[in-house]
């Protein structure tokens, strides 16, 4: 249930040993204990608090919505950060003090269903880029569509360019974004190939892009692992968020795949050497 904030204290300490094996009975009844709760808070009190917050938008901020994504924080993030068999570490908030306040473009690998909670522990403003899709999800996606997220359908010429006029709308606003730039969730760990939007958005719009590397989610909630899609997999116990260090507009290379080839090299190099530091601490440990 511990959030550390800090590379030094993210990266020495020992890891912690799950009890929850895949497919054990003991991993099921968690699984569903967690998923119980989520369905009830955000039946409850999650998306009643979002729709009345939607209403007072109406009247005051329509544009930004900076209390919905306030309230959406801890609707999505508490999953994690109260979570008494889970450990998560925040890295490289200070980073986003070098932004002076500018709307910038977040992307980040994609591990795993549960790296949406996860990453409101960024604690700032944004709108999501999200598949079409996801916003006629019960609850969770309606939220989505009141917090004024940018949908988008994958290989539609139109809904592209909507996305895009959507997204320099938000950052005209003052209001970053986050992009999932390899598309949908990796099985294995390893970090597909980047696709361009984002990072010719950032070209055209001229805003920094900031790299952002999840860790360890994947062994907390994905597919492909295992028969129980449950959030104590055989793992998960400890997750990483870690904030890279803004590229600015001044910095990037003269196209998309060069600025793409950037970030995903960045977080890559990050995400090694935390396994790296994890299998010494490990080691010593033994």
């Amino acid at each position: 249930m511990s959030e550390q904030n800090g590379a030094a204290k993210a990266t020495t300490v020992a890891p912690l040993k799950s009890i929850f094996k895949p497919g054990s009975t003991l991993t099921l009844l968690v699984s569903i204990l967690f998923w119980l709760y989520v369905c009830v808070h955000s039946l409850f009190l999650g998306f009643p608090v979002a729709v009345l917050i939607r209403i007072y938008h109406i009247f005051i901020d329509g544009e930004r919505r900076m209390l919905q994504h306030k309230w959406t924080t801890y609707w999505a993030y508490h999953y994690h950060h109260w979570c008494p068999f889970q450990r998560t570490s925040v890295i490289g908030r200070e980073n986003l003090k070098k932004l002076n306040g500018q709307p910038a473009i977040f992307v980040c690998n994609h591990q795993s269903t549960t790296d949406i909670m996860l990453m409101y522990g960024i604690e700032t403003h944004f709108k999501w880029v999200s598949k079409k899709s996801n916003f006629s999800i019960p609850l969770i996606g309606w939220n989505m569509a009141m917090n004024d997220y940018v949908p988008v359908e994958r290989g539609q010429k139109e809904s592209i360019e909507k996305m895009f006029k959507h997204c320099k709308k938000h950052l005209t606003a003052g209001s970053s974004l986050v992009f999932f730039p390899e598309g949908s969730r990796s099985t294995d760990g390893s970090v597909k190939p980047f696709k361009h939007g984002a990072f010719t958005l950032a070209i055209e719009a001229q805003v920094p892009i900031v790299p952002l590397l999840l860790d360890g989610t994947s062994d907390c909630l994905t597919t492909g692992k295992g028969t129980t899609m449950g959030i104590y997999n055989g793992g998960g116990w400890d997750l990483t968020l870690q904030m890279l260090e803004p590229v600015f507009p001044s910095e990037f290379p003269t196209s998309a795949q060069e600025l793409s080839d950037l970030a995903r090299g960045r977080i890559v190099k990050e995400l090694d050497a935390i396994a790296q530091r994890r299998l010494l601490v490990k080691d010593k440990a033994q």
